[in-house]
């Protein structure tokens, strides 16, 4: 029989554990109602400019609430954290400049594609060749892809073609994200360097394109608020904690949802019209990312 206090931590461990996935769970809630929000905040914001305020927000929080852990950041954590930053950057404007030529039901299924695309791209970068479940899943998201995105003549809009962009260039940061990061980076060091130089740059970006920074209105100033102060600061946070007490695979599965909340708020809010295609597409997309994320032998 166990002993007393092997029981204990048992105990202990899974409700670390169920907690942990909460977490998850909350923050694939929280990036759902992003494509949302984003939106709401093209409004009257071009996406430089929201990515400024996002990630400048979010910048700014991390200075308040952990700021002597990151004047202590070593160097090798800050070039990290911006090579990371300036990926995230380019992707999010990528995704951002989609949203503005298509619906939110679409793109949250299209930029989820990551999940599959990140074994190939790993192959490319590492010379790591994908299991063979990666394939599958790669045919079955290619169709659900096209069930969405293709029209008639077998022609792709640009908001779609796009956000399948952002989902190449996300995933390319994923894995050069496992490549810079090691056991003893701090994740919030980390974190606000790569917050510091996507403001950095989208500033920059502003400041060069003459592009106007001070146009809100009431929607978008919600949305904007809601993706620099929850979307960006708090989610990424919880992301953290949540992954450091739980499986990988399990992590992988659960913030995949964001798809399908994604879809489903699009719908609520925006009253959407959901189409045989797009509830199709959506099924054999969020299928693909069961099938690339879940691996029983680590269950």
């Amino acid at each position: 029989m166990k002993k007393k206090g092997e029981w204990c931590r048992i105990m202990a461990k899974n409700i670390k554990e169920s907690t942990a996935n909460l977490i998850l769970l909350i923050v694939a809630i929280i990036w759902g109602w992003g494509f949302v929000a984003g939106k709401q905040a093209l409004s009257t914001l071009s996406p430089v400019a929201v990515l400024m305020y996002r990630f400048t927000m979010a910048s700014v929080l991390c200075l308040v609430f952990f700021g002597k852990r990151i004047v202590r950041t070593p160097r090798s954590t800050a070039v990290r954290g911006c090579i990371i930053g300036t990926m995230q950057m380019c992707a999010l404007a990528v995704q951002l400049i989609g949203l503005q030529y298509t619906t939110p039901a679409n793109q949250s299924f299209l930029c989820t594609a990551y999940v599959v695309l990140v074994p190939f791209l790993s192959w490319i970068v590492l010379k790591k060749r994908p299991q063979p479940k990666a394939f599958a899943a790669g045919f079955i998201a290619l169709t659900g892809i096209g069930l969405i995105s293709l029209k008639g003549g077998l022609s792709i809009n640009f908001g779609d073609s796009m956000s399948l962009a952002f989902a190449v260039i996300f995933g390319t940061q994923i894995v050069l994200t496992g490549m810079f990061v090691r056991d003893d980076a701090d994740s919030i060091q980390l974190a606000f360097f790569q917050f510091l130089s996507a403001a950095v740059l989208s500033g920059a970006a502003c400041i060069a394109g003459g592009v106007e920074i001070a146009s809100f209105t009431g929607e978008s100033m919600a949305g904007m608020l809601f993706l620099g102060i929850v979307n960006t600061f708090a989610a990424l946070i919880g992301q953290n904690v949540g992954q450091k007490y739980t499986k990988d695979t399990t992590a992988s599965l659960i913030l995949s949802t964001e798809s399908v909340f994604g879809f489903a708020f699009s719908v609520l809010y925006y009253g959407e019209t959901v189409s045989w295609k797009l509830a199709a597409g959506g099924v054999l997309c969020f299928s693909a990312i069961l099938i690339s994320t879940v691996d029983k032998k680590r269950q």
